[in-house]
């Protein structure tokens, strides 16, 4: 299993999959906190290596979530995050099959965990943004979970397509 690296640049979008990549390695093999900054720190290349040799000297001892702060501060900007969370924000489904849909919802909800924190929340979100055909045959069930809620959508999608 290789480790995922990072170049650096302006594509938030690379520095945040480079995050998540490093976050599931830490599921399989389970790390102190020290580890936690060695491990991807090992994993940074060119511009972002040159950025962590400044910055481990800045602030010696880094936590994993401070590490992130950082991190994100210089590659992920708040004006851009900002912008992910507005896009989830005014997510809809248009066109868009629910399958498609969904995975822009995925994607987009981790900008905005505030919106989504509890199942309901997350359910009553995902509802908002359906096209009308499929949303009317859904929404009067009041699902209670999102799981609940994206089982139907793709039934009834089927039903439409029909």
């Amino acid at each position: 299993m290789k480790p995922p690296s990072f170049k650096g640049g302006i594509e938030p979008i690379k520095a945040e999959a480079w995050v998540l990549g490093i976050e599931k390695l830490f599921k399989v093999f389970p790390c102190t906190e020290s580890q936690k900054v060695q491990l991807p720190a090992f994993t940074l290349e060119d511009e972002t290596q040159r950025w962590w040799i400044l910055t481990r000297t800045i602030h010696p001892g880094l936590t994993w979530d401070r590490f992130l702060k950082l991190f994100y501060d210089k590659y992920f900007s708040q004006s851009m995050r900002d912008k992910k969370v507005i896009e989830f924000e005014t997510l809809r489904q248009g066109n868009k099959t629910v399958a498609e849909y969904e995975d822009q919802f995925a994607e987009l909800a981790r900008f905005a965990p505030h919106m989504v924190d509890t199942d309901y929340k997350k359910a009553r979100k995902f509802e908002g943004g359906l096209r009308t055909a499929i949303l009317d045959r859904v929404n009067m069930l009041k699902l209670p979970t999102y799981v609940n809620v994206l089982e139907r959508v793709v039934i009834a999608e089927g039903n439409i397509a029909a």
